[in-house]
């Protein structure tokens, strides 16, 4: 083993930092600030220990405008610079989601940087905090050559290191004119990247998914818990875990500690009844109709108190009920308070899809749709904060949690200047302009929680057939919904591949857009009268070929986006697009972690189709047109053109003929030469 040089590397470090120019700064046993050192005190140290730890250097940044700590560590060795997972970010936690105390963040530079860096911003006033990296190894010359990783961490998402470049030395960091101008605005800028921004978005997706895979795995193998009470026990533990905050950010119903679960026998204060309790005080504060709150309860109370998980034997030291409410405290909490409830939930009902169990669920042809197509399709419907978007087969809210996503961050932006206007508009998004109709009951009882964890406020959702037992009102009055967004993708064996809810929501529509991912056959001769119901009164916008491979049946789809309200006429036209090739790989299915491989920039493609419909500025070229979509017509009393055909033109060209030409004296030369020369 090559001994480190860490020493060295600290000694060269030490006296560059010493001369950027900055007045406050701390070797390893000074202090820079009393609220660093709290911050680190109080967390434990990068081996896990308690007591905190010290940074090997400590400096203060700032441009009078901003002030931002600089946490820097030291290593000595070949390749201890930095430990990244496959997407290119800096590990802090293993794959069970704890944080890594034993490889990554003690045993290199940049991660135990991270580390403190990540302590800092989440328990300090500091909204940024740098981390360094520094590492030296000799060449074969026995000159050392150094190296320096330089990331930024932010209070919106603390263990997000977001890369601020590679250095040979610390002058990107000194206290003088243009350098200090240059490297603020590159803080600012590189938090903004969208590149950086994705690379979190899959950082949290890859976590969660662990996370609750080994927690599904954990509950099947130890409890024999069949799927539809996992969900409805994880559902229910978070919302007893996450508790309700005001306004003002204090708790009005504070969340529930494991250790308060303590195996008591006495009725009412039994364990599971602990956590119904919380979650009867969470739903009360989220204002849910009393008849919801009483439907919920009564699921979840089989779940949590009327079954033996509730009860522990003699050799057990607590009940089962508590060591899962533990797992999901420990495992899913931390990952909530870094994602927030809105990412979170989304990121949460795309894995739970897996967990649920439908009777029969090949008859119902039950298909639940991806999140990257829900919001694909919420986007080209053009979603925003005074949308009001609704589902006629729900599913498990997908479609309504994509777009309740999209309606807040919107409502954010618009109402940025005013935080009253902001809060009180997206408690509307939340309990007015969201809702969802479904049939089945498991997969009703999933929407339901799902929306109820992202904080609806009403739970617009309805436990009925759409197609003949739904009036087109709120869940909870008989006033219509004011319907201006219509998501969906319906069961297939429905009437005409399910164009008749399309059929029947359009009816109760009179504005605004639809969307609808179905079998192209749908467009294709299954649904020919229904199909020319539909253009009477609505247009045909654009028409978008799917991967075969979207769903676990390989079956060929495309999404028909419409204008509600508008007629369709011959000369309309329509974008006809295949997006068959769309940056994914898909493989086994059976195995999530392999099965959706981001290989040729998705999320590219995706917004290009977009742009390309809704007549924006392209960013990328992926599609061009008539290679690989154009712009056609369709026949509104056909019911049967609706979808992309691959058009050959059969107009010769100039090129055509010359081809022609040349091949026609080739054969005749050919000819010659064997002596079979005909005369003409």
């Amino acid at each position: 083993m090559v001994a480190s040089i860490e020493t060295s590397v600290k000694q060269w470090a030490d006296q560059q930092i010493r001369q950027l120019g900055w007045e406050i700064l701390a070797s390893e046993n000074e202090t820079a600030d009393v609220n660093i050192d709290r911050a680190l005190r109080n967390n434990p140290s990068k081996s896990g220990g308690e007591g905190g730890g010290r940074p090997d250097y400590t400096l203060i940044i700032t441009n009078g405008e901003k002030t931002i700590p600089v946490i820097i560590e030291y290593k000595g060795s070949k390749g201890k610079l930095v430990k990244l997972d496959n997407q290119g970010l800096v590990i802090l936690r293993g794959n069970n989601g704890d944080f890594d105390y034993k490889q990554a963040i003690p045993k290199y530079a940049v991660n135990g940087a991270t580390y403190y860096a990540m302590n800092i911003v989440k328990d300090t006033v500091y909204q940024e905090v740098i981390a360094i990296g520094v590492n030296g190894v000799k060449d074969s010359t026995g000159t050392i050559q150094y190296e320096i990783k330089v990331y930024v961490l932010n209070k919106k998402d603390p263990e997000l290191a977001i890369d601020l470049g590679t250095y040979s030395n610390f002058n990107f960091l000194k206290n003088s004119g243009q350098q200090k101008i240059q490297l603020f605005k590159k803080i600012v800028e590189c938090q903004m990247d969208p590149h950086e921004l994705e690379q979190r978005a899959i950082r949290d997706d890859a976590k969660i998914e662990s996370v609750l895979q080994e927690l599904n795995q954990k509950i099947h193998d130890e409890q024999q818990i069949i799927p539809s009470q996992r969900i409805n026990i994880v559902a229910g533990s978070l919302m007893a875990a996450v508790g309700v905050k005001g306004k003002d950010g204090n708790w009005k119903v504070s969340r529930l500690d494991p250790a308060e679960l303590n195996g008591s026998t006495e009725e009412g204060n039994t364990d599971g009844e602990k956590i119904i309790t919380k979650i009867h005080n969470f739903l009360k504060e989220r204002s849910l109709p009393q008849a919801k709150q009483k439907q919920i309860l009564n699921v979840l109370r089989s779940n949590f108190v009327d079954n033996n998980l509730n009860q522990k034997s003699s050799t057990e030291t607590q009940t089962a009920i508590k060591t899962i409410y533990q797992e999901i405290y420990d495992k899913l909490i931390p990952i909530y308070d870094v994602t927030g409830i809105n990412d979170f939930t989304g990121k949460l009902f795309n894995v739970m899809n897996a967990w649920v169990d439908v009777p029969d669920g090949g008859a119902n042809d039950v298909v639940l749709t991806p999140r990257y197509i829900t919001n694909f399709m919420a986007k080209l419907a053009q979603v925003n904060q005074d949308s009001y978007v609704w589902d006629w087969a729900l599913g498990s809210g997908g479609f309504l949690i994509s777009s309740m996503n999209l309606m807040i961050e919107d409502a954010q932006i618009q109402n940025e200047d005013d935080l009253t206007n902001q809060y009180n508009k997206i408690e509307h998004i939340k309990t007015k302009q969201l809702l969802g109709v479904e049939l089945l009951p498991n997969v009703y009882m999933l929407a339901v929680l799902n929306m109820i964890l992202m904080g609806d406020g009403s739970s617009n959702i309805v436990n009925a057939n759409s197609l003949t037992k739904y009036e087109g009102k709120y869940a909870y009055n008989e006033e219509p919904f004011p319907a201006d967004v219509f998501l969906l993708n319906p069961p297939y064996s429905a009437e005409g591949n399910g164009m008749i809810f399309v059929d029947k929501a359009f009816k109760k529509q009179r504005k605004g857009y639809g969307a609808v991912i179905i079998q192209d056959s749908a467009g294709n001769g299954k649904a020919i009268e229904i199909n020319k119901r539909i253009l009477k009164h609505n247009r045909l916008k654009a028409s978008i070929k799917m991967p075969v491979d979207l769903f676990k049946a390989s079956v060929q789809t495309s999404i028909y986006l419409f204008e509600v309200g508008k007629p369709h006429r011959i000369e309309d036209n329509v974008y006809f697009v295949d997006l068959r090739e769309d940056g994914y790989t898909r493989s086994n299915r059976k195995k999530a972690k392999t099965n959706l491989i981001n290989s040729d920039d998705a999320k590219g493609h995706y917004q290009e189709v977009i742009d390309i419909i809704l007549d924006k500025s392209k960013k990328t070229n992926y599609f061009s047109e008539n290679e690989n979509y154009y712009k056609g017509t369709i026949d509104p009393m056909s019911g049967q053109d609706w979808n992309y055909n691959k058009k050959i033109n059969t107009t010769p060209k100039e090129e055509d003929f010359t081809k022609t030409v040349s091949d026609y004296l080739s054969w005749e030369v050919s000819q010659i030469f064997k002596g079979d020369h005909l005369d003409f």
